[in-house]
């Protein structure tokens, strides 16, 4: 595949690719986190391929995020198995048809308030074990939770009235921890 032109501007389906490529190597090992997170944020204020090429330069040239698609392949499944940590996904994210959520002892934020639906329905699978969930949904979506087996966690769902919107259906286990659904909280011009 032939290498980008450094000037071209990139895309928020390239940043993706990228930071799925930074956390690939931050999972073999070749990144520390902090190294992760610095390099991350650099990817997310890049304009243009000549802004994150250095970032790449000292990964094998399998890990190197401009050599990838330029559209990453929206309906494949999203695996999260983050340990120790607390990771987040927010903004113009590409959300699949299925997204199988595996922490131990970690929180996960699936922000899907400004994210790109795939599907009408999002299967959320849940195997938390001493974590935390939590899922923020758009105005009109809603969340179905009557799949999730219960012992000794907690499940909030604040999101359950059905809207014209998404439908977000939660399933499998939650040992010990917690599973909370809410739409956006406002206050004045703060969200969150």
């Amino acid at each position: 595949m032939p290498e980008p032109d450094p000037n071209v501007r990139l895309s928020n389906a390239e940043r993706e690719a990228l930071i799925a490529r930074l956390q690939t190597a931050t999972e073999e090992g070749r990144l520390d986190l902090h190294e992760f997170a610095e390099r991350s944020r650099e990817v997310y204020e890049a304009r243009t391929y000549a802004d994150v090429e250095r970032l790449l330069t000292d990964l094998p040239a399998e890990d190197r995020a401009l050599a990838v698609p330029r559209a990453p392949a929206a309906s494949g499944d999203m695996v999260l198995e983050p340990s120790y940590t607390h990771l987040k996904r927010q903004g113009a994210w590409i959300v699949p048809g299925l997204i199988r959520v595996n922490p131990k002892y970690s929180r996960v934020t699936l922000d899907f308030r400004t994210a790109e639906f795939t599907t009408r329905e999002v299967e959320i699978a849940v195997n938390l074990e001493y974590a935390g969930l939590k899922v923020i949904l758009p105005k009109g979506a809603h969340a179905i939770d009557d799949g999730v087996i219960l012992e000794g966690g907690q499940v909030i769902n604040r999101a359950f009235t059905p809207g014209g919107g998404q439908r977000i259906r939660l399933t499998g286990r939650v040992l010990y921890s917690r599973l909370k659904v809410r739409y956006e909280r406002r206050f004045l011009w703060w969200r969150w």
